[in-house]
């Protein structure tokens, strides 16, 4: 069993109308697992902020609002935290590995996570979050147990 995640960039509208069943193929999701945007999106976030993790920023959380309006079962839908996508955009392409090389060490991970895939993960949430900011839209994960 694990967490179905999928990242999005979203009007607010677009969003809601996938609370139920996640983002459609239009919204150009990343799908993913067990990647959620508190413990390990905040990791995510402190290694791209920080560097490396156990920072004096330690206890970032990239998950914001809960936006779904379903109760405590699920499915969850978040507006992920506008400085952690602001931050995540800007990111440049050499640091991609350094960050998910820092990233790996979270003990969170579901066994050792391979660091060039943790790269591409990262590229790939980068992409939403720039496809966001481009847009002028909010970027969203919607998670399934």
């Amino acid at each position: 069993m694990g967490i179905l995640t999928e990242y999005f960039a979203a009007t607010l509208d677009q969003a809601r109308a996938a609370a139920e069943t996640g983002p459609g193929d239009d919204l150009e999701p990343l799908r993913c697992k067990n990647v959620e945007p508190f413990v390990l999106g905040g990791a995510l976030w402190e290694a791209v902020r920080a560097g490396r993790l156990g920072s004096p920023s330690a206890g970032l959380h990239a998950g914001g609002e809960r936006i779904d309006g379903h109760d405590d079962e699920g499915p969850y839908l978040i507006r992920l935290v506008p400085d952690f996508v602001a931050e995540l955009a800007a990111l440049p392409d050499e640091r991609l590995r350094p960050v998910a090389a820092e990233w790996r060490t979270a003990e969170e991970w579901m066994g050792e996570p391979e660091v060039e895939l943790l790269a591409e993960l990262v590229a790939e949430l980068r992409r939403v979050a720039r496809a966001a900011g481009a847009e002028g839209l909010d970027a969203y994960c919607w998670m399934c147990l």
